[in-house]
């Protein structure tokens, strides 16, 4: 699992072997081309984040059997389990990377693949638009049951290739996905109802053709460094600068001087978007630092999150540890934090200034 990384985030990541990290959403569910931030939000937490969490409860489980004295049934109903929960966790982290547009930019719907890929396909397809047809027809056939439309490479077979998976646990043995697409029902009814035909044309114009070409350039071999593709917009770029959900989680069950102080900030267009917040946090309004700023503690680290881990968070966690405070920003955000099920209480606006 944890071999299956993308070329980003940090060492830490890896904590211990039967946890799991949280990946960031790298898509602005706001700006998207006709799917709803509601769908891409509820997706994200409840699909991908249940997936997770299933998968971190049973690996915990795992970790205490003994395994010469187990039954057989519960050692084989753990092991699929298992694999369901982990294939279904990539899966959704792969589908989620490759939606989305560039920067602050929302997709436009005309994207196209970058030139090596473009070619790859055209090789193995006959012409890009071969391959998305191909692709989107077989997506839309999952249409009324459930699975995954995947584009992966196969060393085996020395080519890319479009394969259908009934459900989370089938896929070409030995293959690279580089493009997943959710076929669940929960990936669309929300928006779409019955009309999954309507959901894939939705979801083929709002692909992130940099990650998926990064993706296919690393599953043939390339040496690439494009680590930024993979951390959310405005995050800052050194792993000091930043903590994971889980990392945070840890470190707010401390009761001593080096539990971190929470700030959560919010643009005031943003308010109306948000319903909860993380307790003993102190919303503030990012634009107004220079007047709450030396109201932070400087004994303490400082833990900023916005609503996703874009710029909002990242560009003030620059600013305060240029002036000498240890901050750093949590990587995904409030929407990462409801993905690992970290606890939230609701909102409360009464230290927020705005800086109108």
């Amino acid at each position: 699992m944890d071999a299956q990384r993308p070329p980003s985030l940090s060492s830490r990541q890896l904590a211990a072997p039967e946890t799991v990290m949280v990946r960031p959403l790298l898509l602005k569910p706001q700006w998207m081309n006709g799917l709803s931030e509601r769908l891409l939000v509820s997706h994200y937490v409840n699909n991908y984040g249940g997936a997770l969490r299933r998968l971190n409860a049973i690996r915990a489980r795992l970790a205490a059997v003994d395994w010469t004295r187990a039954p057989v049934f519960e050692i084989n109903g753990l092991k699929r389990e298992e694999l369901i929960a982990a294939d279904s966790v990539i899966l959704h982290e792969i589908y989620f990377e490759s939606l989305g547009g560039k920067g602050n930019d929302p997709p436009t719907g005309h994207e196209e693949p970058p030139d090596g890929l473009a070619h790859a396909l055209e090789r193995d397809f006959g012409s890009v638009a071969a391959w998305r047809a191909e692709f989107s027809a077989m997506a839309k056939a999952l249409a009324g049951g459930s699975g995954w439309a995947i584009l992966a490479w196969s060393e085996r077979l020395g080519r890319l290739i479009n394969h259908w998976a009934a459900d989370h646990a089938h896929g070409l043995a030995g293959a690279v996905p580089i493009l997943a697409l959710d076929m669940y029902e929960h990936a669309y009814h929300l928006d779409f109802g019955a009309k999954a035909a309507a959901y894939v044309d939705q979801a083929m114009a709002n692909l992130n053709w940099e990650r998926i070409g990064a993706r296919y350039r690393r599953a043939i071999g390339e040496e690439t460094a494009e680590d930024e593709l993979f951390l959310p917009f405005g995050a800052p770029p050194q792993e000091e600068a930043r903590i994971s959900a889980e990392e945070l989680k840890a470190s707010l069950a401390r009761d001593d001087d080096r539990r971190p102080f929470l700030l959560d900030l919010c643009l005031s267009r943003d308010l109306p978007r948000r319903t909860d917040m993380l307790a003993g946090a102190t919303m503030r309004a990012p634009a107004a630092l220079p007047r709450w700023v030396e109201q932070l503690p400087r004994n303490r680290p400082i833990a900023v999150y916005c609503v996703c881990g874009f710029q909002i968070s990242g560009t003030s966690v620059t600013e305060l540890r240029r002036r000498g405070y240890d901050a750093r920003a949590v990587v995904g955000g409030i929407t990462a934090w409801h993905a690992i099920g970290g606890a939230t209480v609701p909102m409360d606006t009464s230290t927020y200034e705005d800086a109108s």
